[in-house]
């Protein structure tokens, strides 16, 4: 597989950060760091055992957030259990206890790796691990490995007996996928920088009191630039001065090897840096529902708390090639465009994809591969069903973090999230059947009824005779007024005004 030119794209303002991944020119990723609001994953600390729940096969864990932590029994290391493992493969298998070996009050190490959400406070594990540019330093496991997006078999060996080299008792590490080709000794250089900063850790987790952070990840432009840019990298933009070399002087000092002035650029054009790269325009459609396709079908993307529904349709174009071939080629299309949304939107959990229906047995195959390989280069870790006969294909990806569109959009205050607000007429036969309950109480008063301006136009309009037929037939004086602060639906009576 050939890989796509990359390119980062950083926008600073008013200590907003956004970062936005183009792959061969088009969106893929897109992340965002705001003042005031903390992304907690790959933070560690020094947590307080709260509560141990054997039903959930795991421990509450203070690490002072909001809400307490939750520590699966899986995510607590083997050595725990007086094991020592000496794997080399992406996953261990992890024996099943039925005691948790930790009791109420014990302080403990726990990493953030899924960020807390709602009512749900954050997933936590006690397989610590610091990444760098070329390594993943685990400190409280005995293993090694090499990343799987690694094909080459030579370079794989060379890599492996590095990391052999590297490995001490009871701790692990994995090779980035960034190794790959890189001299040894900034592999080794990397890997003691990591040995160094875990016994820093280890260092304040001694003389300290839980909850307590030990480690928080860089900041995100940085974080990018430490996971993302490598030597093939087409170039890094960047809109704010300070943070231009602040970035020019991170990869100086942590990957000298990489460093090259005319890969990163200080934009300083009149024209916003992501309105130049049709950013906000991808993000717009990100948003979207619906999503059309060039071949004149389009794809429509549902997300619910359960699962994320995506449905591939032809639309309505007419041709008088063969219907197989051209649902083959709307397929092929849409599993592209579905793999870049999947990324984009970081969607996650249970994903359902209900392609166009094909008869031919190869050609559900060869969407069913195109898609997969679409996906290749998603850093998220994802797990295919097969393609049913009916076209349609279950996945699950992994999340750590809130979908774009969670991130971007916030609940309707007239909905409340449910996607639909209570039709006017609905809304009106609710004013007209508490004029109705007071008639008795009202009857010879005035009254005020303020409405938003969405009903004001409904009530002044369709539904005015009925109004002033019915205050006839009560004997109310009403007054109707607009207030434009108020939400779709929502109106009040005053009375006696």
């Amino acid at each position: 597989m050939i890989k796509p030119k990359t390119t980062i794209i950083i926008t600073h303002k008013f200590n907003d950060t956004r970062v936005a991944i183009l792959e061969n020119g088009r969106l893929v990723e897109f992340y965002i760091e705001r003042e005031g609001i903390e992304n907690n994953v790959g933070k560690i600390f020094k947590g307080k055992v709260e509560n141990i729940v054997k039903g959930l096969r795991g421990a509450f864990v203070n690490i002072g957030l909001r809400k307490n932590g939750f520590l699966p029994l899986a995510e607590i290391p083997e050595e725990i259990f007086g094991i020592d493992l000496e794997e080399e493969e992406e996953k261990i298998k992890r024996p099943k206890k039925e005691e948790l070996p930790i009791n109420i009050g014990d302080q403990i190490f726990c990493q953030v790796v899924k960020e807390q959400i709602g009512e749900k406070g954050a997933r936590l594990t006690s397989f610590i691990h610091l990444p760098g540019k070329y390594v993943v330093f685990f400190p409280t496991i005995s293993r090694i490995g090499v990343s799987q997006r690694i094909a080459n078999k030579k370079e794989r060996n060379r890599l492996k007996e590095i990391a052999k080299k590297l490995k001490k008792p009871n701790r692990g590490l994995i090779i980035r996928t960034a190794a790959e080709n890189m001299p040894e000794e900034v592999i080794v250089r990397d890997y003691h920088y990591l040995e160094g900063k875990w016994e820093e850790i280890e260092r304040e987790f001694q003389k300290s009191r839980a909850p307590r952070l030990l480690y928080r990840e860089p900041k995100l432009a940085l974080k990018i630039v430490r996971d993302l840019y490598t030597l093939d990298t087409e170039a890094i933009y960047i809109d704010d001065r300070n943070l231009y070399y602040e970035i020019c002087n991170y990869i100086k000092n942590y990957t000298p090897e990489l460093f090259n002035k005319d890969k990163i650029i200080f934009y300083e054009d009149k024209e916003p840096i992501f309105k130049k790269f049709k950013i906000d325009e991808e993000l717009e459609k990100a948003l979207a529902r619906e999503i059309p396709l060039k071949s004149g079908g389009f794809i429509t993307i549902d997300q619910t708390e359960a699962l994320v529904t995506i449905d591939v349709n032809t639309g309505s174009f007419a041709s008088e090639e063969d219907p197989e071939t051209l649902i083959l080629q709307t397929n092929l299309e849409a599993a592209a465009e579905i793999a870049r949304q999947i990324r984009l939107r970081d969607l996650s959990g249970l994903i359902i994809i209900d392609f166009i229906d094909m008869r031919e047995q190869k050609n559900r195959e060869r969407v069913y591969q195109e898609l997969k390989l679409c996906l290749a280069n998603d850093r998220a870790k994802a797990d295919f069903g097969k393609l049913s006969r009916f076209g349609l294909v279950e996945m699950t990806r992994e999340k750590t973090r809130p979908s774009l569109f969670f991130t971007l959009c916030e609940e309707c205050p007239a909905c409340k999230g449910r996607g639909r607000i209570l039709d006017r007429y609905e809304v009106c036969l609710k004013i007209e059947s508490y004029l109705i309950n007071k008639t008795e109480k009202i009857k010879g008063k005035k009254i005020l009824l303020l409405v938003s301006p969405y009903l004001y136009e409904f009530l002044t309009n369709e539904w005015n005779e009925r109004l002033n037929q019915l205050i006839k037939k009560i004997g109310v004086h009403l007054e109707l007024k607009m207030n434009p602060k108020f939400k779709y639906d929502e109106y009040k009576f005053l009375e006696e005004i």
